[in-house]
C-alpha cells in the first residue's frame, strides 16, 4: 500500500449547518479547549491538581470561501451576523465515506465576510463565515 493511499486526504469534506449543506473550500479553527484551575492540596507540596473550569470565551470556527450558487439568496440569508446556528457538523469524506466527524451543538454567526467585488477579475462571488460556538467535538466513528 502506498503512503498516499494510507493518508487521510482533507481535500473532501461536507458542511451541513442544521439539515442545510453547504460547500467551503477551507474550515479553520478546528479544535476543542479545555480550561483549567490548578488547586494546591494541603500537605502534597509535590503536585497540585488540575479542575477543569468553564470556558470563559467562546471557541471560533471559521469556514472560508463558501460558493455562493443559491441566485434566489434564500440559504444565504440565513448566514447572516447574529444569527444562531444549530447542529453544525464537518465531515471528512474518503472516496464516500466518512471517516471523520466533529459537530458542535450551538453557534452564532460573529462575522461574516465577502469577496472582493472586482469587475476586471470575473471571479466567483465567495463568503467566508465566523462562528464563536459551544465546543467542537469528534464523533466517534463505528
Amino acid at each position: 500500500m502506498s503512503v498516499q493511499t494510507s493518508l487521510l486526504l482533507n481535500s473532501n469534506f461536507r458542511v451541513n449547518i442544521g439539515p442545510l449543506a453547504f460547500s467551503f473550500a477551507r474550515v479553520r479553527s478546528i479544535s476543542d479547549t479545555l480550561e483549567v484551575e490548578p488547586v494546591r492540596e494541603g500537605g502534597n507540596n509535590w503536585s497540585v491538581h488540575s479542575l477543569a473550569k468553564p470556558l470563559s470565551a467562546g471557541q471560533k470556527l471559521i469556514l472560508e470561501r463558501g460558493l455562493l450558487t443559491n441566485p434566489e439568496g434564500l440559504l444565504d440569508m440565513t448566514l447572516t451576523t447574529g444569527s444562531l446556528v444549530y447542529a453544525v457538523t464537518i465531515m471528512v469524506m474518503h472516496h464516500g465515506i466518512m471517516r471523520k466527524s466533529y459537530y458542535f451543538e450551538k453557534g452564532i454567526i460573529t462575522k461574516w465576510e465577502l469577496s472582493d467585488f472586482d469587475a476586471l477579475q470575473g471571479q466567483a462571488l465567495y463568503k467566508t463565515i465566523e462562528i464563536t460556538h459551544s465546543g467542537l467535538h469528534e464523533v466517534p466513528l463505528p
